[in-house]
């Protein structure tokens, strides 16, 4: 097989193989999507996500025109800034001020619903993109294709495999078996907050400037933002042919605990708890902290509260390229402490298709192009593992001892001398 002329087979339509798939087709190169949910419909969850100015550059590059301007129209309000706090809400630092945003506008912080940029990045792909596929395995043949074979019995072809499927990945754990994701110990406790005027009154007024994170003395954290869509936004939305926000899509705040089980109280089969129970794991948790934050809790929505063990990737040797790749949560799962895991996903696919891009045209061989890809995605994207993790750790870690008391110091310090932050804070 040639360089030229290839098709891709993308297993996984999350946020980073949709990614990829817009790319591909942008740039005119074949490929196909392959996802395990039944429909386009099927995923209507989650929070909303912060695309950074790297997550923006990308989707930049593999958006077509229209799908971008939808895309840089949709997204939310509250997103310029970052807070830590204490459990009393006493500010220690306050990163990224609004007025440091970039002037750059496509490089820049934005929020979104990752219930909209699904169906954004879904948009326009056609029967490319194919619902109700499990990945059961592929299959190398003598002439250098792949057979792809399904749950349902179905077949697909293609000349180069790429793992998009998630922490789980099949494809992984057919590619590269020890490259699984491990256990970090720690639980995400999270729910949604309707986001009315009582909500609105009570939340800490830094989160009118972006997220914010509460650092306890106690083994845990607290994150909370607030997604609230513009009204530029709700008329983009009619674009992808809605009338208003998806059901469980409106405007709200999200709290998202993160703590050892045993600390939070959950059982070892949490995973089953009701909602019920998992809003009485999160009132023990806040029960002597500010009472706003206690109010809030009481508000949460007992059917959007879940526990979640939180797993990180392990660095992987380098390994000899294939036809087969990966990406994303597939290869460099992370916590989700420092908030870049989605950035990550599509820097890999912008990067991944720029190859695949360069190998279809000609300009170089296949798996040169697979290896430079490669190459790349290990250095920066296990060095953002090893930051999520520290985050994770210096936020849920035991804090009985002085060094936490130093850090707190330290923070109001650099909050309080604008050169400080500007020379330690990236902006």
């Amino acid at each position: 097989m040639s360089s030229q002329g290839f098709h891709v087979a993308i297993i996984g339509g999350g946020i980073g193989g949709l990614c990829l798939a817009q790319g591909l087709k942008k740039a005119g190169v074949s490929a196909s999507v392959y996802e395990r949910d039944e429909s386009r419909s099927s995923r209507l969850q989650g929070f909303r996500i912060h695309i950074a100015p790297e997550g923006s550059t990308a989707l930049h590059q593999c958006l077509p025109e229209q799908l971008w301007r939808i895309f840089d129209a949709t997204e939310g309000e509250f997103s310029q800034g970052f807070t830590l706090v204490t459990e009393r809400l006493q500010e220690l630092l306050r990163l990224h001020d609004g007025g440091n945003q970039p002037a750059d506008a496509i490089a820049r912080h934005r929020s979104i619903s990752r219930i909209t940029l699904r169906q954004i990045l879904l948009a326009g792909l056609g029967e490319s993109a194919h619902f109700g596929k499990r990945f059961v395995r592929y299959e190398e043949r003598k002439d250098g294709r792949f057979t792809i074979h399904f749950e349902d019995g179905n077949l697909a072809e293609a000349d180069v495999v790429v793992g998009a499927d998630g922490v789980n990945s099949r494809v992984r754990q057919q590619y590269l078996p020890d490259a699984g994701p491990v256990d970090t110990g720690v639980v995400a406790l999270s729910g949604k907050v309707p986001l009315t005027d009582g909500a609105m009154a009570l939340v800490p007024h830094r989160l009118l400037d972006g997220p914010v994170m509460v650092m306890s003395p106690e083994p845990c954290s607290l994150f909370m933002a607030i997604w609230k869509r513009s009204g530029e936004a709700e008329l983009s939305l009619r674009k992808l042919g809605l009338d208003g926000p998806p059901e469980g899509d409106e405007d709200y705040l999200v709290l998202g605990f993160g703590g050892k089980p045993d600390y939070l109280g959950l059982r070892d089969d949490f995973n089953s708890m009701t909602g019920r129970l998992l809003k009485d794991a999160m009132r023990r948790v806040v029960m002597r902290w500010h009472p706003s934050l206690r109010k809030l809790v009481e508000m949460a929505d007992e059917r959007t509260l879940s526990a979640n063990r939180l797993r990180t990737s392990r660095p992987v040797a380098p390994w000899e390229a294939k036809r087969v790749t990966l990406l994303g949560d597939a290869i460099h799962s992370m916590t989700p402490y420092r908030g870049i895991g989605a950035n990550i996903a599509l820097k890999d696919a912008a990067l991944l298709c720029s190859r695949l891009t360069e190998a279809n045209r000609g300009d170089k061989p296949l798996l040169d192009a697979i290896a430079e890809y490669e190459v790349a995605m290990r250095e920066y994207a296990f060095a953002a593992v090893n930051d999520s993790l520290k985050s994770m750790n210096h936020a849920v870690g035991e804090k009985k001892n002085p060094g936490y008391g130093i850090a707190k110091t330290a923070m109001r310090v650099i909050n309080a001398v604008p050169s400080l932050k500007r020379r330690l804070i990236p902006a």
